[in-house]
């Protein structure tokens, strides 16, 4: 295994990576494609294409702020899952940011694979924090590399917020997403 990481706009890769991005999350749960490419021009956003040589395996956004990252979507490509990759970048990105946020859709039986979406994090270093909130509908729990870390609203509204410098940015980002965070039980 040969990960290396490459930044979405000097890839070759681009359609795969809109591919992984649609295949991987619910419509309920994406930015449009178009919104996370124009926030990734960031200087604090992460937007990578992952390989094993020049296979693409899959796909990471990540938002930094406030000490943290903030890890918005991740995803491996469906033909390359139980092969381990999940694990070694999830390894990889601990070892780089330390302290990492992210939010999966709150477990629940008639979610197939929610369980296992969350069990698979909590091997992997991250760690449950009873704190979960509803953002346009979904509810969501909060997952963090840090197991007393304290997860606040102003916290997860950041998440949003420092997606982009760009006032019209940040007002479609409302537009899409529900950045009013309340938790909930």
């Amino acid at each position: 295994m040969n990960l290396k990481y490459e930044n979405y706009f000097q890839s070759n890769y681009k359609d795969d990576i809109k591919r992984i991005y649609i295949n991987s999350f619910q419509k309920s749960e994406r930015f449009p494609f178009w919104m996370l490419k124009n926030c990734a021009k960031e200087e604090n956003v992460v937007f990578d294409v992952i390989l094993d040589n020049d296979k693409v395996i899959g796909m990471e956004y990540l938002i930094n702020y406030d000490n943290i990252t903030y890890l918005m979507y991740f995803a491996i490509d469906e033909k390359q899952r139980n092969k381990g990759y999940g694990s070694k970048v999830l390894k990889h990105l601990i070892e780089k940011y330390k302290i990492i946020i992210l939010s999966i859709e709150r477990p629940r039986e008639e979610l197939k694979n929610s369980k296992n979406r969350k069990n698979f994090y909590l091997r992997n270093g991250f760690n449950e924090t009873n704190k979960f909130i509803v953002d346009s509908g979904v509810e969501y729990e909060i997952l963090c590399t840090q197991k007393d870390y304290n997860i606040t609203k102003e916290l997860l509204q950041n998440r949003y917020n420092r997606m982009s410098n760009s006032a019209i940015m940040r007002y479609l980002i409302t537009k899409t997403f529900d950045n009013n965070v309340n938790f909930i039980k």
